[in-house]
């Protein structure tokens, strides 16, 4: 195993995945997104430990994840005969990747492993630093900057990615016994467990997902700050990823926070019609609308 085909083997599990992280990495040069790609592979490893395996089994994966990432950082990591670890320990020296934010992203899927109880916003905030936060770090070391500011706002990015995730995934999160939305907001526009459990759709209901949809929205405009920060080379992808999510935020509102009946998506051809813009239209790098 060289290093050419342990990056194409990264290329190839993002690719398999369908994440729409895909379509903003193809915009990357070749060197960053090959890098991308490690990290991607290397986090999938861990979101499939939580989602895909329960109990021991679990654990299991994700000691694995983690033994990977460890092994990343190793000095003899180039003489790994696992691909992902070769394609993460060179992305991370090529582009000063530092360790922590890796053990951080395994604490937080940690957390998914028992039923989640969230009960204050810090708490929320926590959580999301932990899984998305952390990658938002790892892409801004791999983007570039000029100004420390933006990992402050890579952190920002992290929250409202993943608090649209939390917002459109409610019903299939509380089947897995995860509730993400936290007691004390809950509380403050009652919106009782036992009506998230019976999956009630009323004003309550209503008025908590839009406090949580404009608090996103409050992530996004502070993230929006980035494009300032990142090199140029890296903008389409930021701004892809940017924009794809903040529609999402948008569909969903849309709908009418209709998260119990159906997983809201951008559809194949709405994520082909971002592409293009991105590519074809510089006003549309760092937008939202």
């Amino acid at each position: 195993m060289n290093l050419t085909e342990a990056y194409e083997h990264c290329a190839r599990r993002t690719r398999e995945a369908g994440s729409s992280f895909y379509y903003g990495m193809r915009m990357l040069p070749p060197a960053k997104r090959r890098a991308m790609y490690a990290i991607y592979a290397w986090s999938r490893l861990c979101d499939d430990a939580v989602d895909d395996h329960t109990g021991a089994d679990a654990l299991s994966h994700l000691a694995t994840a983690e033994r990977i990432y460890r092994a990343a950082y190793a000095d003899d990591y180039h003489a790994s005969a696992e691909p992902v670890v070769l394609a993460l320990g060179d992305a991370v020296r090529r582009f000063g990747i530092p360790q922590e934010p890796f053990a951080h992203l395994v604490r937080g899927m940690r957390l998914d492993m028992e039923p989640v109880r969230l009960r204050t916003l810090a708490d929320l905030e926590a959580y999301c630093d932990d899984v998305a936060g952390t990658v938002g770090l790892m892409c801004v070391h791999i983007f570039g900057y000029r100004d420390g500011r933006a990992l402050e706002l890579a952190i920002d990015m992290g929250r409202a990615l993943q608090l649209t995730n939390i917002l459109r995934d409610l019903g299939e999160d509380l089947a897995r016994d995860r509730v993400y939305l936290p007691e004390e907001e809950m509380e403050r526009y009652g919106y009782s467990f036992a009506d998230l459990v019976q999956r009630r759709v009323t004003p309550a209901f209503f008025a908590l997902m839009r406090a949580q949809a404009e608090r996103a929205k409050a992530y996004y405009a502070r993230a929006a700050e980035l494009f300032s920060l990142v090199e140029p080379d890296s903008l389409r992808c930021l701004s892809m990823l940017y924009i794809m999510y903040r529609r999402l935020l948008d569909k969903i509102e849309a709908r009418g926070f209709r998260v119990f009946d159906e997983r809201i998506s951008l559809s194949g051809s709405q994520k082909l019609r971002l592409v293009w813009g991105v590519l074809w239209n510089r006003r549309a790098i760092g937008s939202s609308s």
